[in-house]
C-alpha cells in the first residue's frame, strides 16, 4: 500500500504527514505499506527543505527529526497513478485527481474541512497542525494501511505516551538553542 500527501508547497502539511505516517509503519512493521508527498510548486531551480518549524513539530512527536533529508517535489502524474491512495490538504484539490483513490485528510476522520496551512504561522500552529494530521491519520489508519483488520486507535483511549513542553514553560537555556527539548516522556 503507497499513500501519496499532498499539500501547496510540499513544506509543511504533506512532509509533516508522510513522517508520520512512516514513523508509525515502523514502528507496527508493516511490510510494503509507504507513503511520499508532494506539493503543487515546482522548487526545482531553488530546492526547498521542509519547513524548520514542520521539522521540529514531528521531531516533538516523534523524538527525532525525520524531515532532515525532505526536499520538496512537485507531484507528477507517475506518482499518482503509483499510489494507492492520494491524501490531500485542502477539499480542492480532490479535483486535480482520480476521484475512486482520493481523499482529504480530514476525510480520514470522515470530516470535511481543510487542514489549515500552518506556513507563516509559529511554532505552536505547527505543533497544532502535526497533532491534527497525527489523529486524521489514526482515524483512518485501517484505510490507509490497506486493512480493516487493524485497529484504527494506534495509541489507546489515553492518547500518546509523550506530552509536549509548552516553549514558555521551558527552563532558561543550558547552552543549548530553546525549544530543543521538547518532549517529555511518559
Amino acid at each position: 500500500m503507497t499513500v501519496l500527501f499532498i499539500c501547496r508547497g510540499n513544506l509543511c502539511r504533506s512532509p509533516m504527514a508522510m513522517a508520520l505516517f512512516n514513523h508509525l509503519v515502523c514502528q507496527y512493521k508493516l511490510p510494503g505499506v509507504s507513503a511520499g508527498s508532494a506539493g503543487y510548486y515546482d522548487w526545482s531551480l531553488f530546492p526547498r527543505e521542509a519547513h524548520p518549524f514542520a521539522r521540529r513539530a514531528v521531531e516533538a512527536l516523534c523524538g527525532t527529526d525525520l524531515l532532515v533529508k525532505h526536499r520538496a517535489v512537485l507531484w507528477i502524474d507517475d506518482a499518482v497513478s503509483s499510489s494507492d491512495l492520494v491524501v490531500v490538504a485542502e477539499q480542492w484539490m480532490r479535483d486535480d485527481f482520480p476521484a475512486g483513490k482520493t481523499l482529504t485528510m480530514r476525510q480520514l476522520a470522515g470530516r470535511d474541512g481543510d487542514v489549515e496551512d500552518p506556513y507563516g504561522g509559529d511554532y505552536d500552529a505547527f505543533v497544532a497542525c502535526a497533532r491534527e494530521i497525527l489523529q486524521l491519520i489514526e482515524s483512518g489508519w485501517p484505510l490507509l494501511v490497506g486493512s480493516k483488520d487493524l485497529s484504527p486507535r494506534i495509541f489507546g483511549n489515553n492518547g500518546p505516551s509523550y506530552s509536549i513542553v509548552p516553549l514558555e514553560s521551558m527552563r532558561p537555556s543550558t547552552g543549548r538553542e530553546s525549544g530543543e527539548d521538547l518532549v517529555a516522556g511518559p
